[in-house]
């Protein structure tokens, strides 16, 4: 999986005022929340709350949600989704994400 395409894929759709979700791209919950988590980092996007279980035992953290809400994109994030304006051509219109994020 291309992991530009699916930054855009979820930004684009953010901007578009609809929330996505791991399932929409069969993603685990974890692995949603560390490609949020570098979204976030990369400065593309603010308000990403991820939320987690803590083992007292172990300390072990593990991803109890993620939510998007309140998240919206920075200049940064717009900027990225301008830079790569070519994916929109193949993305507007798709039916399944996820063999777009295969090309």
């Amino acid at each position: 999986m291309d992991k530009e395409k699916l930054m855009y894929s979820i930004l684009f759709e953010i901007n578009n005022g609809r929330i996505p979700n791991h399932i929409d791209y069969n993603l685990e919950l974890f692995m949603w929340a560390e490609i949020l988590d570098t979204i976030e980092y990369y400065g593309y996007l603010k308000g990403v709350i991820i939320s987690y279980f803590e083992d007292d035992e172990w300390y072990d953290e593990t991803v109890h949600s993620v939510v998007l809400n309140s998240a919206h994109l920075t200049n940064v994030g717009l900027e990225f989704l301008e830079k790569n304006i070519v994916w929109n051509k193949t993305y507007s219109g798709i039916a399944n994400v996820n063999e777009w994020l295969e090309i």
